[in-house]
């Protein structure tokens, strides 16, 4: 029987600091908590209060003893600071951390290379799905409202080839992202007027984690704009610039150029339709993917979408051949 490795001294280290900082975090964090109720509790019922907000309470609670003066004496007045920021932010309503992100699905299929050749995700039926999330990197803290938008969002698109006895996976599109996301911002009442270029930009990797011949990547800078004719119909407008792509993709611009627009249609509030269409730099490469999505019943938590795909790209494996695909599933609008 072989006995396990010791630890090593930097692995203990790193141990010991980490618990260190946790409890030093855990015992700090009540403390200012409990330390914070008894003086709210105090102050709530003294008369010299009664004019004050429990914003200023909270001040008079959170700060300095120098600031506190200055404050009950009304020499300045009682702004948050980044720790009552964060405190703020703490005990106001529930924000969620994680949000839904492009789109959440699950279809079952096929795909199709017009050469005739065996497609990649299998011969006969396969599922495809994609998760997306995303969550800010600074959260709503005054004065540091310029950095709110900037957010981080992953999505992952996966191909399972269910009619092999052993299930494989055969293909996974991984893509990590950073962006500035001001459709918040514009969405709030304004008496100035607002000119904007883009919703959102950013910057993105995509790659299928494989190596050698198989590998496929590329890294771009992009924006994104929405414009929207009436409540049933507008367009989603995505242009990048390639910064970098992978050794075995070089031409993949050729195939998926550097826009995509995507046409949506709101029937009524009952069904969407949406058509993306993308553009390679050859004038031969166009590929367009229509989506029909339906409401369901009430006691599920999605809808029923048809999906319809032709031309390049739908994975980056194989980018650079032409294919098609219908599939069927269930759309997750909702989020989690």
């Amino acid at each position: 029987m072989t006995t396990p490795p010791l630890p090593t001294r930097q692995q203990i280290c790193l141990l010991l600091l980490a618990l260190i900082t946790f409890s030093f975090l855990s015992g700090k964090s009540y403390a200012l908590q409990a330390s914070l109720d008894d003086c709210l509790r105090t102050e709530v019922v003294n008369p010299a209060n009664n004019s004050r907000t429990v914003s200023k309470l909270r001040v008079l609670c959170g700060e300095n003893p120098v600031r506190t003066r200055q404050i009950t004496e009304g020499i300045i007045e009682a702004v948050p600071t980044i720790t009552e920021g964060i405190n703020t932010l703490v005990d106001s309503p529930y924000i969620p951390f994680f949000e839904p992100y492009k789109n959440n699905y699950i279809v079952f299929g096929s795909l199709e290379n017009q050469n005739g050749s065996e497609p990649f995700s299998g011969k006969t039926l396969d599922i495809k799905f994609e998760l997306g999330m995303k969550f800010s990197v600074f959260p709503q803290i005054a004065g540091f409202t310029a950095l709110a938008p900037l957010k981080f969002g992953y999505s992952q698109r996966s191909w399972w080839d269910i009619a092999e006895s052993s299930a494989p996976f055969k293909e996974h599109n991984y893509n990590p992202e950073l962006f500035w996301d001001f459709t918040e911002a514009l969405a709030r009442p304004s008496s100035t007027p607002r000119l904007h270029i883009f919703d959102v930009a950013g910057f993105e990797h995509q790659s299928n984690g494989l190596d050698s011949i198989n590998s496929r990547s590329w890294d771009r800078v992009y924006g994104q704009r929405e414009l929207r004719y009436s409540e049933m119909l507008s367009w989603t407008v995505k242009v990048w610039d390639v910064v970098k792509e992978g050794e075995f993709n070089e031409d993949i611009a050729d195939y998926l150029g550097n826009a995509e627009i995507i046409t949506h249609v709101d029937l009524n509030n009952w069904a969407n339709i949406n058509l993306k269409t993308i553009k390679g730099h050859k004038t031969e490469k166009v590929s367009y993917q229509l989506d029909l999505i339906l409401p369901m019943s009430r006691w599920i938590n999605s809808r029923f979408v048809l999906s319809y795909y032709e031309g390049y790209g739908e994975a980056l494996v194989s980018y650079n051949e032409k294919t098609k695909s219908l599939r069927a599933g269930f759309f997750f609008p909702l989020g989690f």
